[in-house]
């Protein structure tokens, strides 16, 4: 871990380690440093690098299924222990926030978002304003897209 995180200081990169299979690290932490594939050494063959290399330079992933396993428990760890007690989805959201972007979507204005959320018209304003200008959006129909696109709503 210490000589990925050397690598990857200011620069985005991409790794695949070959690894003996008594290696286990945090496979988050892995991941943070840019490891994108895992081969176990006593199942290396060319055919399976030459695969990984290339799923690797298309942007894909290849880890494998127990490392996956790994991987989503600390996916959900975060997710258990840190963002749902902040009231934070993995998108960032607040669950105040997604229910605003959802209302809109569902085409209430603003008056009836903030009645049937009983805030005021005002906080409504604020929550759509933060949203926006947090992950660099144009107006609210654009927020309401990213919300769909990222599975939010």
């Amino acid at each position: 871990m210490d000589a990925l995180r050397s690598l990857t200081s200011g620069a985005v990169k991409r790794f695949l380690l070959i690894v003996e299979g008594d290696w286990r690290p945090y496979i988050s932490t892995a991941v943070q440093h840019g490891v994108r594939a895992i081969l176990w050494r006593a199942s290396f063959s060319a055919s399976a690098f030459l695969h990984t290399i290339h799923a690797v330079g298309n942007s894909g992933v290849v880890l494998p299924p127990s490392l996956q396993g790994m991987l989503v428990d600390d996916f959900l760890r975060v997710q258990n222990e840190v963002l749902a007690p902040r009231d934070l989805t993995t998108h960032g959201l607040a669950s105040r926030e997604v229910d605003v972007l959802r209302l809109v979507a569902e085409g209430f204005d603003l008056k009836e978002i903030a009645q049937k959320l009983a805030y005021s018209e005002r906080t409504i304003k604020n929550i759509l304003y933060q949203v926006i200008k947090r992950h660099g959006l144009r107006n609210r129909a654009h927020a309401v897209s990213f919300a769909i696109r990222v599975g939010i709503i």
